[in-house]
């Protein structure tokens, strides 16, 4: 009786999936590349929000998903520039353009999460302490030696439990991981289908009461689908 094949995680799938969208962005037109970088852009900038903001996509800000899809552009456009306190408050100014939110300052107040910790309201970090631990968040991300999904996902994380900004820290979170992933070889994680809402904070929620195996294999999910997605389309789109 022969050997069962080793299952492959994961993680070993989405490297796969890296090496695979490579070879193909090689064999399509620059038309393809350049339809489905547009395509990309509208999922994270127009459908991300419709599927995550807890309001009805009619109620939603055509202003705040532009502003997505600018700061979208600027990630791109500054693939190899190292990640800082300095580039993620710049950031956070390109999300808060033309908003009620003063964009790039730090808050002020002390501020709590929909999120629950053993049962109780989970509050962030005094906000006299942001800058520096914003500055631990940042020295992490640059030196750790842990693997690179690993430290997306991290960062992610916890720039949504230190909260640093009044508002919109979940997508510049979201921005600053995906921009881990370019300068990285990998494509960006678009969170755009329905059950998104729900499994999103849930994930949150799992790992701040310890559980960040749920959170890990949350964000492959979304990793993996994503992957698969972008080739999909780039086999699916037409040239006229």
């Amino acid at each position: 009786m022969s050997p069962k094949k080793p299952k492959t995680t994961v993680k070993q799938q989405i490297i796969q999936k890296r090496n695979e969208l490579d070879a193909s962005f090689d064999d399509f037109s620059t038309v393809k590349r350049i339809n489905n970088f547009n395509w990309l852009r509208r999922q994270i900038a127009y459908e991300e929000p419709q599927a995550l903001l807890p309001v009805h996509k009619k109620h939603l800000d055509e202003t705040n998903m532009s502003n997505i899809a600018t700061a979208y552009d600027y990630i791109v456009e500054h693939i190899d520039q190292e990640i800082s306190v300095e580039a993620i408050r710049n950031l956070h100014h390109i999300l808060c353009r033309d908003t009620n939110i003063d964009g790039y300052k730090f808050r002020t107040m002390d501020c709590k999460l929909r999120i629950s910790v053993n049962d109780m309201d989970y509050h962030a970090p005094d906000y006299h302490f942001i800058e520096y631990e914003l500055s631990q968040i940042v020295y992490n991300l640059n030196h750790s030696k842990r693997d690179i999904l690993t430290r997306a996902y991290d960062v992610h994380y916890e720039i949504i439990m230190l909260q640093p900004f009044d508002d919109f820290n979940k997508r510049t979170a979201r921005l600053i991981m995906n921009w881990v992933l370019l300068q990285n070889g990998y494509r960006p994680i678009a969170f755009n289908k329905r059950g998104d809402k729900t499994d999103y904070i849930a994930s949150l929620t799992a790992r701040a009461n310890g559980n960040k195996r749920q959170y890990t294999d949350y964000m492959s999910k979304c990793q993996l689908r994503t992957q698969r997605a972008i080739l999909k389309q780039l086999h699916d789109s037409k040239t006229i």
